[in-house]
């Protein structure tokens, strides 16, 4: 026996290097973590960058539309406003034209009562010569009866004559001066009223073509300056529809880019958890084999110090095998439920897992269970009445992104004290459906602090489950 304690002491120095190699390895894996981690958190803050300066792009292009609708508004008024005074402009040459009409016609009535002056001056002399002509004639034979009377040789008679003669001329004098009266007054009367009425008539007519071509010299100018604004709203619309038509551009390079980087980035992040989980896998089997060979060289201390018999060797094996069996290899599970709290904690080596569960609801329908590999949600009715849920919509968060938002089918509903389970697409096992529901999402995501909320149609909020989950050495 004491022949092989130098070979035993060889072996427990060669575990006690290899104890040191694994320490020196998992030292360099834990830098190697904290660097990923590290790089983890700056990509994330490149990612809420890129959110954020996504964001303030939204909100330019929102307010360049914003202006860009102001100005198609004003470019609208302005040619309605255009629109009515072309319509004002059409109304006033109708105006116009009117009123030539009007004053032609006026023109025409007064040529035509010119002319029936200059006839009625005319018939007046044509009377006034007539009546000089019955005047002669009538002086005439008034010579020849006097003549007559003359040669009368009765005092009487030459009397009589005379005296009838001298009626007879009174008579005619008097009608020919009253019709001459009458006639000429008429004259008069009818020249006056045709003149003053002329005259009224090109006044106001003077007048009205005078405001209307006032009110058209006015109206062509001021739709002079509203084409000359409307000719700048046209090219300042234009240069903002290019400025628009740039930042849409702009913007979908930009969400192409970001859609890119983010890819990329839940690409790398992927990568990266799954690095970390082989990490932690393997630091995990280094802490196990490291803890097996503390066991190991515990044992071998105890068997190179204990007695030298079988009785002390095999208590040591069966001590060994016990503290394998119970600590060292795969770990021991704790658990912890008190109603709608639920702890559960899982210890490996060095390194412990607590899950808290957390669940809450506002009437009979409550999430009763999340699968931790994101297969199912599982929801349970407590009250004695069927319940039904088409439309509601299940909302998970998972580490602060949200992974899943999706709404139940119309029919969906939940029997009376029942329970029932919502599979991802594909995760089910084969079988009857049973009452259970497959929906579209392929997962419902795995992590470390998950939210699951049902949500009605209303957007209340109407159940939560939380998980939490910490990591510890």
């Amino acid at each position: 026996m004491c022949t092989d304690v130098p070979e035993e002491q060889r072996e427990a120095k060669e575990n006690e290097d290899k104890c040191d190699d694994a320490e020196k390895e998992k030292a360099r894996l834990e830098i190697r973590c904290t660097a990923l981690e590290e790089q983890v958190e700056e990509l994330r803050a490149q990612l809420e960058d890129l959110k954020t300066a996504r964001q303030q792009d939204r909100d330019t292009i929102a307010s360049q539309n914003q202006g860009l609708a102001e100005m198609e508004a004003e470019v609208n008024v302005l040619r309605r406003r255009i629109e009515q005074l072309e319509n004002d402009r059409e109304r006033d040459k109708k105006e116009i034209a009117r009123l030539t009409d009007a004053l032609n016609r006026a023109r025409t009535d007064l040529d035509q009562e010119t002319l029936a002056h200059i006839d009625a001056e005319n018939r007046r002399q044509t009377l006034e010569e007539e009546l000089e002509f019955l005047k002669q004639v009538h002086e005439q034979e008034m010579k020849e009866l006097a003549a007559l009377a003359y040669r009368d040789t009765t005092q009487e008679n030459r009397e009589f004559w005379k005296n009838e003669m001298g009626n007879a001329l009174r008579e005619i004098q008097q009608t020919y001066d009253e019709k001459l009266d009458s006639m000429r007054g008429e004259l008069e009367t009818f020249y006056n009223l045709k003149i003053q009425e002329f005259r009224t008539g090109a006044t106001r007519q003077n007048m009205e073509t005078v405001h209307s071509k006032e009110e058209s010299k006015r109206l062509r100018a001021q739709q002079g300056d509203m084409k000359g604004k409307l000719g700048d709203l046209e090219a300042k619309n234009a240069q903002l529809e290019r400025e628009l038509e740039m930042l849409k551009q702009e913007l979908n390079d930009k969400e192409r880019e970001y859609e890119a980087e983010n890819d990329l980035l839940k690409t790398e992040v992927a990568k990266l958890r799954a690095e970390m989980e082989a990490i932690l896998k393997e630091l995990q089997d280094l802490m196990d084999t490291k803890l097996g060979l503390e066991l190991e060289i515990s044992a071998y201390r105890k068997l190179l110090e204990g007695e030298e018999n079988r009785s002390g060797l095999r208590n040591v094996v069966t001590n060994f095998m016990a503290m394998s069996s119970s600590g060292g290899g795969s770990g021991a599970v704790m658990a912890a439920d008190d109603g709608s709290l639920k702890v559960s904690q899982v210890v490996k080596g060095e390194m412990s897992a607590k899950t808290t569960y957390q669940r809450s609801a506002k009437g009979p329908v409550s999430i009763m269970e999340c699968s931790a590999d994101g297969k199912y949600i599982a929801l349970e009715n407590t009250s004695n009445k069927e319940e039904q849920l088409g439309g509601w919509r299940i909302n998970r968060v998972i580490d602060g992104v949200e992974k899943a938002n999706f709404a139940l089918p119309g029919n969906f509903k939940v029997g009376s004290k029942s329970k029932i389970k919502i599979w991802a697409q594909g995760k089910r096992p084969e079988g009857p459906l049973n009452g259970d529901v497959v929906v579209e999402p392929q997962t419902f995501g795995i992590g470390s602090n998950i939210t699951t909320k049902l949500i009605s149609p209303q957007g209340e909020e109407r159940a939560t489950h939380v998980q939490k989950t910490v990591y510890t050495s």
